[in-house]
């Protein structure tokens, strides 16, 4: 990273906080599709558990980087946009604790006709992060990273569209009762909001482009 090119450790560490996102972003695809397969079995929780730990050590990294930024007056002039990303991004990674944690505390019953759908939708959420993190890396290693946030839009707003048709099942396609429906349509939104939140880092991510363009 051309930025950090003076701070090998800082660099690594923000490095890190970056891939643990995509780890956990993975690991949450993995968990999701073993519940919609199995329901709460022992793999599931450890999944769970996984994704707790890596929420945990990105919260460190986090805190580490922040102290650091700020002990060693480094990047003054670019070190609050630096901050706000990683801050967006760590509420990434919550997102994916906090959906897991819903599910295993909820157990919906989810109709077979949906699961392909939710796993696909799941898959659309995690790559257009990916494609987020992608950018994040190239723009701080000086390149532009145009290509990864034009990919980040394009996914959210194919999320959008799957998600609606998710929903449109469950309300008008499939005999639920309106308890599950709502429960169902409460986890749908809660997968579709990954990309928005995305699709945010990214408008941000363009703008720090911008401004700091050498």
């Amino acid at each position: 990273m051309q930025l950090f090119q003076k701070t090998k450790q800082l660099e690594e560490k923000i490095h890190q906080f970056l891939k643990n996102i995509d780890t956990c972003g993975d690991v949450f695809f993995r968990a999701f599709n073993l519940y919609l397969k199995s329901g709460e079995t022992s793999q599931f929780k450890a999944l769970q558990t996984e994704i707790d730990r890596l929420e945990s050590e990105n919260d460190s990294l986090r805190r580490d980087v922040e102290n650091q930024l700020y002990s060693q007056m480094l990047l003054p002039d670019m070190r609050s946009d630096i901050l706000a990303l990683i801050e967006g991004c760590d509420k990434i990674i919550n997102k994916y604790q906090i959906d897991i944690t819903l599910l295993s505390i909820e157990c919906p019953t989810v109709p077979t006709v949906l699961k392909k759908g939710i796993s696909d939708l799941i898959k659309t959420n995690i790559t257009c992060v990916h494609h987020l993190i992608e950018g994040l890396n190239a723009v701080l290693a000086g390149h532009k990273g145009s290509d990864f946030i034009q990919a980040v839009y394009h996914l959210e707003h194919q999320a959008d569209l799957k998600a609606m048709a998710l929903k449109q099942q469950v309300f008008q396609k499939i005999r639920l009762t309106l308890a599950r429906r709502l429960q169902l349509r409460e986890f749908i939104y809660g997968i579709e909001k990954i990309s928005d939140m995305a699709e945010d880092l990214a408008d941000m991510l363009s703008v720090f482009g911008v401004k700091h363009a050498a």
